[in-house]
């Protein structure tokens, strides 16, 4: 018996649970899905995307990215980055809903001019949003920089570490390279010998890491807005593991 089509709904619905009665298991499987189908469908994929955003907001959610660096004094291999970036996490920040990222760039290198632009344009944007904190550079690569006013001076940073960690400050004390400061700067101080970087080059951590010792330079983004996570890596750097 066909359910009428300008009935209410009540009673269609009636209807349909009397006619479902009347049929066996495997009709009733073959007259859902014949007729109710589209139905069915819709509801299991709202039911997978609603499983997903519970899943991505409260059960596993992606790591948040505690410190972002950028790796462009020479040429390192993949797994080394991977090796540092895993040893800061474990470190300095709860790694269950944080980590630290580093990333190898190398502007010099890029023999495309369109990829070149592409790779300046990318940076300038991380900068400019606050997603970039730590470059680790070679002494030339720094120099530019800090004429740009994309490095901050470390003074303060160095006032914090001296204060709370003096055993470390004595060593960063003697890696402290400096740098001519942003000509642009407001505060009287543009264009003068600035504290812009610390030689990590020699790093316990880096050579427990197997890094060769060589000419690295560690200097903080102008606009970084993790500068805690910055200092404790640089801590960590002097310390070791």
């Amino acid at each position: 018996m066909e359910t009428p089509v300008h009935a209410p709904f009540r009673v269609k619905v009636r209807l349909e649970i009397a006619k479902l009665r009347t049929m066996s298991f495997k009709e009733k499987a073959e007259y859902i899905w014949e007729y109710y189908k589209l139905l069915l469908i819709g509801i299991g994929v709202f039911l997978l995307i609603i499983g997903s955003i519970i899943n991505t907001m409260f059960i596993n959610p992606p790591a948040q990215t505690a410190l972002l660096i950028e790796w462009s004094a020479d040429f390192v291999l993949h797994e080394q980055l991977e090796d540092l970036a895993g040893a800061l996490t474990e470190h300095i920040v709860d790694e269950s809903v944080n980590e630290v990222v580093l990333a190898s760039l190398f502007f010099e290198v890029a023999e495309d001019p369109q990829m070149h632009m592409a790779m300046v344009s990318r940076r300038v944007a991380m900068i400019a949003a606050g997603e970039l904190d730590v470059f680790i550079q070679n002494a030339a690569q720094l120099e530019e920089t800090a004429m740009m006013g994309l490095v901050m001076p470390l003074e303060n940073m160095l006032s914090d570490i001296e204060a709370r960690y003096p055993l470390v400050f004595g060593t960063i004390g003697e890696n402290l390279v400096y740098a001519r400061y942003d000509l642009h700067e407001t505060d009287g101080l543009g264009g003068q010998e600035r504290v812009v970087g610390i030689d990590i080059g020699g790093s316990p951590l880096l050579r427990e890491l197997g890094f060769h010792e060589r000419e690295l330079i560690f200097s903080v983004v102008t606009n970084s807005n993790r500068l805690g996570n910055a200092l404790s890596t640089l801590v960590l750097l002097f310390e070791g593991l």
